[in-house]
């Protein structure tokens, strides 16, 4: 079977570069009204500002916590400056960016620190050797939640996403997966399944570091799509999450679980009393 790599185009990249030009004066400040996490925070002009290049452990993971207060003494109550890449928004409407303290980048810190991984998603990826660089300092100086005993996992299921009805996404359910290493991991052989014990295997692929996949519930071809962002289809997957609660599980070829990603799902509102 023939081994599909990941890559952005180089000549799709330049042709993006005219629409997507810095929304502010790269000397422009913001005071941060608060922070939400270790890679997200809110501006006191009510924007939101989401991280470009790193993902943070989310709420109910270890490491939350030590996370988001590394971030608030970072950039609580203070002016910061905004660096853009090629894409400036995401759907939530928040503000994609490389985050400044004087000189010093906050995204590589929190990496350097351990308390978040290189999470690159389409084509921003001005500082992907820098933020990769700083990972491989993470790891060698077993930091932050790098320092957790054992191999460090080098694949790791960063969201379920099952969709609203409020906001129909054809692609939902899907599920996210972020390649932790430092270099290219071949998928094939891994395996995604529910607790239910339904179960996707992986074609014969591979995911450069710092990159993630996303395995969407429609049909099509595996491959790249036209952001940049790895595909994998698993038509089946629409019925396999439980929409209360349910967990992930990601196994190597060798059977071992490598990562599982729990969540709950939003309670059904009971109905109206009648009337």
């Amino acid at each position: 079977m023939k081994k599909i790599r990941f890559f952005w185009p180089l000549l799709s990249l330049l042709l993006t570069l005219p629409f997507f030009s810095n929304p502010v004066n790269a000397d422009e400040l913001f005071r941060v009204k608060q922070v939400y996490d270790g890679d997200t925070l809110l501006l006191e002009d009510g924007r939101k500002v989401r991280y470009l290049g790193i993902n943070s452990p989310e709420s109910l993971e270890p490491f939350f916590l030590k996370a988001k207060r590394l971030n608030e003494s970072l950039v609580l109550k203070k002016k910061i400056r905004l660096e853009f890449d090629q894409e400036r928004m995401d759907a939530y409407n928040r503000l994609l960016a490389y985050v400044y303290i004087g000189d010093q980048m906050v995204n590589a810190r929190m990496i350097r620190e351990g308390l978040a991984h290189v999470f690159f998603i389409g084509p921003n990826r001005k500082y992907q050797s820098l933020l990769l660089q700083a990972q491989a300092e993470a790891k060698q100086h077993k930091v932050g939640f790098w320092s957790v005993g054992g191999r460090p996992k080098d694949l790791k299921i960063t969201s379920v996403h099952l969709g609203a009805p409020e906001k129909p996404d054809p692609s939902s359910p899907y599920v996210r997966i972020a390649n932790l290493s430092q270099g290219p991991t071949r998928l094939s052989g891994y395996m995604l399944s529910s607790e239910s014990g339904k179960k996707y295997l992986f074609p014969e692929v591979s995911l450069d570091p710092g990159y993630t996949v996303i395995v969407v519930s429609t049909e099509g071809k595996d491959g790249v799509d036209e952001r940049g962002q790895f595909v994998v289809h698993w038509p089946a997957q629409k019925t396999v999450w439980d929409a209360q609660e349910d967990t992930a599980f990601l196994t190597d070829p060798s059977g071992g679980v490598i990562d599982q990603f729990h969540y709950k799902g939003k309670k059904p509102r009971p109905p109206s009393p009648p009337r």
